[in-house]
């Protein structure tokens, strides 16, 4: 293990936090969310709706006053649903991307339960088992989920069915008289998310209130990247760290808020020409879906307005990156954080200008970060790979070690100006003879073949070399390319760095299996991978 002082020269510090973002982390979060929404009056939220990726409902339109009186509506029918109702007691949030969600959100941190947001499109035994984790006390669900949410919830647990319920009189009276009734325990959780990554079972994550209060403060400080006047468009699910985060940054500043509907390239497309962002969140994926599937000088035309598009939830390699800004005429930036940690770095606009293409930026403010040999734990310097570390307030006490700090599994590294880049899982790494191989830096060498669509890397197991790279392709209509033109590429690619050619094979898919999350399910993948091995014995 390294010494003291060689670890702590190799500890990278974001900038200090302000003092009023240190105050920030006592700040009674329901009232300040219930306050910040009345003085924003009349200002527009919106969501759009897509059914079925053809018919789109118009007419999703919600204003921060009318966010307020249906708060006051849910927080009294729940009341007197489950008029034992304790404060941390959890009440699952069970809805679609939707004009109701924010209004379940804000009554159920006003009656000072853990808001729990739950994927709507989970599959009944899934949401069973999502449920059994949460064990809630009630269950917010819109009418067309009702009668899945009643055959998963727990005996005896309430449902409840947002936009049911009664109009009250005084309803900003209503909101803050309960939340201001609360204990100011800022240790408690506020929300709660599920995650399992692209594998296993639901993990729960509770963020604690003083975590969402002092990203409020830090999302709204005189140098973030955007705010008060902005128009925000994401496409990530409100049951997404980032669609949280969002929300509460359109709450706090007054931020307009666009949530698309299921990601399509046209259907985003015609979003951003209808709305006119500012500003656009997207993940990896879908920006070169995005990038790749829509005519250039229409994409160019509808994000010429765009000051700041970004992008997080997956590694981004310098050359993809590079190609999105070439295609896209606009920059854009690498935002890099976690559920049980967010956000980490990038989150601000950098004094010594944006990072390097394929970077996510350097540690955020009020953080430490570190990166640790995967075999010794070492501490280790600049341009080598190892895990990433980080200790700091968004790391979720739970989830550290004894000294504060979070192991995220993620690989990557710092160069020299102290700008970090992730390469990889360290579940998703590939062994071969005992190197590591990176899956992500051969995906991106096989989609930057113009007729590769999506392509997904992985081991193949070996009983001499551990495992041999296996690729997974979809290729674009028309496509000429053979297997053993991309097999070609990969060792061109590789110059001579023999772990990382694709002795597993080379397979054609029509589609690439993925979450309701929009990740790729590896899980899915490998298992093909399997029936093809035991098709072919």
């Amino acid at each position: 293990m390294a010494s003291g002082a060689q670890e702590g020269q190799h500890v990278l510090r974001g900038p200090p936090l302000t003092e009023a973002e240190v105050a920030g982390v006592e700040l009674p979060l329901a009232p300040y969310l219930v306050q910040k929404l009345a003085a924003h009056g009349d200002r527009l939220l919106q969501m759009k709706r897509r059914v079925n990726l053809v018919q789109v409902v118009a007419g999703q339109e919600s204003r921060a006053d009318w966010v307020l009186r249906q708060a006051a509506a849910e927080l009294s029918a729940l009341q007197k649903a489950v008029p034992s109702l304790r404060e941390g007691d959890t009440v699952a949030v069970w809805c679609r991307k939707s004009v109701l969600f924010l209004p379940a959100m804000v009554a159920t941190l006003c009656s000072g339960a853990v808001c729990a947001v739950v994927n709507a499109d989970l599959p009944l035994e899934s949401l069973r088992r999502a449920l059994q984790e949460l064990k809630p006390a009630a269950v917010m669900c819109e009418r067309p989920t009702a009668e899945t949410a009643s055959d998963a919830r727990p005996p005896g647990c309430p449902l409840q069915l947002l936009g049911a319920a009664e109009a009250v009189p005084d309803a900003l009276q209503v909101l803050l008289s309960s939340a201001q009734a609360l204990q100011g325990d800022n240790l408690r959780p506020a929300i709660a998310l599920l995650t399992s990554g692209t594998t296993g079972q639901p993990k729960v994550i509770r963020i604690p209130r003083r975590s969402i209060a002092l990203m409020v403060h830090v999302l709204t400080r005189s140098d973030a990247p955007f705010g008060g006047e902005d128009v925000m468009l994401f496409t990530t699910g409100l049951y997404w760290i980032s669609g949280i985060a969002y929300t509460f940054w359109c709450m706090s500043s007054g931020m307009r808020c666009i949530v698309t509907s299921d990601f399509s390239p046209e259907a985003v497309l015609e979003d951003i020409e209808r709305h006119k962002p500012t500003v656009i969140f997207m993940p990896p994926n879908q920006w070169i879906s995005l990038a790749r599937h829509c005519p250039e000088g229409r994409l160019r035309s509808a994000v010429q307005q765009v000051r700041v598009c970004v992008t997080g939830g997956s590694a981004l390699s310098a050359e993809r990156h590079a190609w999105l800004e070439a295609r896209t005429g606009r920059p854009l930036t690498q935002w890099y954080g976690q559920t049980e940690a967010f956000v980490l770095s990038n989150l601000l606009v950098s004094r010594c200008g944006p990072p390097p293409p394929g970077s996510v930026g350097r540690p955020h403010a009020g953080l430490q970060a570190k990166v640790l040999e995967l075999e010794t734990g070492k501490c280790l310097g600049p341009g080598v790979d190892g895990e990433l570390c980080f200790k700091g307030w968004p790391v979720i006490r739970d989830f550290a070690d004894e000294e504060g700090w979070i192991r995220t599994g993620d690989v990557g590294h710092y160069d020299a100006d102290g700008n970090f880049y992730i390469v990889d899982r360290i579940k998703e790494l590939i062994k071969y003879r005992g190197a590591h191989v990176s899956p992500s830096e051969l995906e991106a060498w096989l989609l930057e073949h113009p007729q590769v669509s999506e392509a997904v890397v992985l081991g193949l197991p070996h009983d001499e070399d551990q495992e041999h790279p296996a690729a997974f392709v979809v290729l674009a209509p028309g496509a000429t390319v053979t297997i053993d033109d991309l097999k070609q590429l990969v060792k061109e690619k590789a110059c001579g760095s023999e772990e990382k050619l694709l002795r597993g094979g080379v397979f054609v898919l029509d589609s690439i299996p993925r979450l309701p999350t929009g990740k790729i399910s590896r899980g899915q993948v490998r298992s093909i991978l399997q029936e093809r091995i035991t098709r072919e014995i």
